[in-house]
C-alpha cells in the first residue's frame, strides 16, 4: 500500500458479496458501513470508483434458490432480478449523507474497445466531476462466457476498470484480513503476508479457489487483479 496516502487521487473500491451479506442476505448495515468509509476517503480530497457485486445472491434469494447458479440464463435471471434491489440499499446509504451515487453497468466490450470505453470514460469523469459515486457491477444480464463479453469476475473488473481511469489504488475488501500463506479459515498455522512486491508463482500458490455458493471470487481471483492493476502502476490493497 503507498505510505503516503497525500499523492493518491482516486480509489477503486471492490466489495464482495460475502462482505455486505449475512446469513438472511445482503445487509443495510453492512452497506452502510461501507459507504461510511467512502465517504471519509472522499472528505479526504480522493475520488472513489466502486465496484460491488451482489446482484446475482439478491436476486437468488428473491427466487428462494439456495444452491451456487450454474448455468448462464440463471445467473442473468438472478442478476436482472437483484441488480435494482442492490442499488436501492447503496442509494439508501449515501443518501444520509446527501450523495448521490450512479449504476455503471460495463462488459468485457466496454472495456476491450476502445471507442466504447472513451464514450464510458467520458460519463464517468462528469459523474465524479459533479461529485457523484460510480457504482460498478459486471452487467450479467447480457455479458456471457460464450460470446466473450463476461469478465467472469469483479476482482478482475475492478482492476481492469482502476487501470483504464488511471486509478492510484485498487482496495479489494474482503471477508479476512488480506492474503495468508495458506486458507486460515482452514490452516491455523496460516501467517498474514503484508506486502507483496511481486506476485510470484509461488504467491498464486497460496491462494485457494472457492468463493461462497453466490460468489465467483476468491484470493486466487484477486492476486490476479492485483498484477492487473500493477501493470499500469495502480497498487493494490487486500484487505
Amino acid at each position: 500500500m503507498p505510505r503516503n496516502l497525500n499523492h493518491i487521487k482516486r480509489v477503486v473500491i471492490k466489495v464482495g458479496t460475502n462482505l455486505i451479506s449475512n446469513e438472511t442476505g445482503i445487509s443495510q448495515e453492512k452497506i452502510d458501513d461501507i459507504v461510511k468509509g467512502i465517504v471519509e476517503l472522499r472528505e479526504l480530497g480522493m475520488s472513489v470508483l466502486l465496484v460491488t457485486s451482489g446482484a446475482v445472491g439478491l436476486g437468488a434469494k428473491e427466487l428462494k434458490l439456495h444452491t451456487k447458479v450454474q448455468s448462464v440464463v440463471m445467473r442473468q435471471t438472478c442478476a436482472s432480478i437483484g441488480q435494482p434491489i442492490l442499488m436501492s440499499h447503496y442509494r439508501e446509504a449515501f443518501s444520509r449523507y446527501n450523495t448521490v451515487c450512479a449504476q455503471v453497468l460495463i462488459t468485457k466490450t466496454e472495456l476491450n474497445d476502445r471507442k466504447t470505453f472513451l464514450n464510458l470514460r467520458n460519463s464517468v469523469t462528469s459523474l465524479l466531476e459533479h461529485n457523484v459515486v460510480p457504482i460498478f457491477n459486471e452487467n450479467d444480464t447480457v455479458s456471457t462466457d460464450e460470446v466473450g463479453t463476461a469478465v467472469g469476475d469483479n476482482d478482475r473488473l475492478s482492476a481492469f476498470v482502476a487501470s483504464k481511469i488511471d486509478a492510484d489504488l485498487l482496495i479489494l475488501l474482503t471477508d479476512i484480513d488480506g492474503l495468508y500463506t495458506n486458507n486460515p479459515k482452514e490452516h491455523l498455522d496460516a501467517t498474514l503476508i503484508h506486502e507483496v512486491e511481486a506476485i510470484t508463482d509461488e504467491i498464486m500458490q497460496s491462494a485457494g479457489n472457492a468463493g461462497s455458493i453466490y460468489s465467483t471470487g476468491g484470493m486466487k481471483t484477486k492476486l490476479l487483479a492485483a498484477r492487473i492493476a500493477s501493470y499500469a502502476g495502480c497498487a493494490t490493497v487486500i484487505a
